[in-house]
């Protein structure tokens, strides 16, 4: 089953190049091609080729003005286990060729970092043999799918079913469509919006704006976010894109360092001017009081976020302005609250139940699974206190320890992240060890974070006896 979805790129073509053409995600590059040169090595020059051809146009290039359009078609896990990706690689080409006809140039490359295989396609805006623009219309998307349907029924890939005034495949909402097919082919469309983004902003608002530019809106509700893509009208909040997606990465990623984050009150603002903000340090009685850039915070209706660099110290004024004393970011902590610790809860999602005849057969089926899965959990537990009794730990001690591994792991996570948007911000394709080790590091915080969610667990339920026998011993 395949999954089209179009965007629209009116700046950083090189940069949109440069993501799609990334080594680490196509096989060192072997998974790229373009239709109007062999050399596929360098984002810049296949960028260049491509503006030249539109500023040889009768409007040349006018600021604001659809350079490219970004296409990507997904696949489902499934048909990315039955087709290899050079299959579905060039599959994607012939798919291109039916479209251009070879009168526009175009980028292809297919990414096979996730479980499903997906062609990322930049195409010129302008013909290179008209010098006119390509027409797109409210249409233009469904019938791109439908070449991309008959082409995956060709190859014996599946399709999504077409019916009569079905409004799923080709009418303006298309949340229900995305749905079916697990909604891959927009979480990449926006990872790949905010990678974008990420890379040129200053700031979260120069983020906001960036990433709109690229077709999705970014709301703050709480400590997560959620983006919307216009397009569709489908919504998908961070935790469902992958922690470098989260508020606190994304914050790393424009400061270009890793953070400490601090939260306080807008009653907490002294005063405010020249890209700064002056916030009282709490329990100080308003005697003394930090300064933070601008660039740092997200505000969330009453709420400020400050992420403040890691590896530099806050100067601490008294009352006329006057030096007092430094503090680490992590000594922040000390006047301001520490932010919770996430630990991960719930497994994997659990595949849907087939078995059974009747719908109510697999409603049982369905029960009996989610009973398994939690005598799982129970039993993951029971070794757990089993373990730390033998060895002589106690429960307080292994979180403690647990948090501070989850916490430094994240640090080295958000470090590498950091390096990998450096080297893309200087047009440079990432090492791919670079890749592979957040790959690596991003497992590991989901183990470690499991961990710190079961240790948790086991203090909930020891915790639990020990105030029923205090309570009878009382009486």
């Amino acid at each position: 089953m395949a999954v089209v979805t179009m965007k629209q790129i009116k700046t950083t073509l090189n940069r949109s190049i440069a993501y799609i053409t990334n080594p680490s995600k196509t096989m060192d590059g072997s998974l790229v091609s373009a239709n109007y040169t062999d050399d596929t090595s360098d984002p810049n020059v296949l960028a260049n080729r491509m503006l030249a051809v539109i500023d040889e146009s009768t409007n040349g290039r006018r600021t604001g003005g659809v350079l490219a359009h970004h296409v990507i078609q997904s696949f489902s896990p499934e048909d990315s286990r039955q087709m290899s990706a050079e299959r579905l690689h060039a599959l994607g080409v012939a798919y291109m060729d039916e479209i251009t006809g070879g009168e526009y140039q175009y980028v292809i490359a297919t990414h096979v970092d996730r479980e499903h295989t997906h062609n990322h396609i930049i195409v010129c805006a302008v013909s290179q043999l008209s010098h006119r623009k390509i027409r797109v219309t409210k249409g233009t998307l469904g019938s791109w799918r439908t070449i991309s349907d008959h082409l995956c029924q060709e190859h014996g890939l599946s399709v999504l079913p077409e019916r009569k005034h079905d409004r799923r495949r080709y009418g303006a909402s298309l949340a229900e469509l995305y749905v079916s097919a697990k909604g891959d082919a927009i979480k990449d469309t926006i990872r790949t919006a905010i990678d974008l983004a990420a890379s040129s902003a200053s700031d979260f608002p120069s983020f906001a704006r960036a990433l709109s530019d690229h077709g999705v809106r970014v709301s703050v509700r709480g400590r997560h976010l959620t983006f919307l893509d216009m397009a569709s009208g489908m919504k998908v909040r961070d935790v469902k894109l992958g922690r470098a997606y989260d508020e606190l990465n994304i914050m790393a990623r424009i400061g270009r360092s890793t953070v400490t984050p601090i939260s306080f009150n807008r009653s907490m603002i002294a005063e405010q001017h020249d890209g700064t903000i002056r916030v009282w340090l709490p329990r100080t009685r308003r005697r003394q009081s930090i300064t933070l850039p601008m660039t740092c915070l997200v505000n969330d209706g009453a709420t400020y976020r400050a992420y403040l660099p890691s590896s530099k110290p806050v100067i601490v004024t008294d009352e006329q302005g006057r030096y007092s004393r430094r503090l680490t970011a992590d000594g922040l902590y000390e006047y301001f609250a520490r932010p919770p610790i996430h630990a991960v809860t719930e497994r994997a999602e659990p595949l849907p139940i087939t078995i059974g005849k009747t719908d109510a057969q697999r409603r049982w089926y369905a029960t009996q699974a989610r009973k398994l899965s939690q005598l799982d959990d129970l039993a993951e537990q029971l070794n757990t206190a089993d373990r730390l009794h033998s060895q002589g730990i106690a429960i307080d001690d292994a979180i403690a320890a647990t948090e501070q591994r989850l916490m430094a792991e994240h640090d080295a996570f958000q470090a590498t992240l950091i390096a990998i948007d450096e080297a893309a911000s200087d047009d440079r394709a990432p090492d791919s060890d670079m890749a592979a080790e957040l790959r690596e590091r991003e497992a590991k915080m989901a183990s470690i974070s499991h961990e710190l969610a079961v240790l948790r667990k086991i203090k909930t339920l020891t915790r639990q006896p020990e105030a029923g026998r205090h309570q009878r011993h009382t009486r």
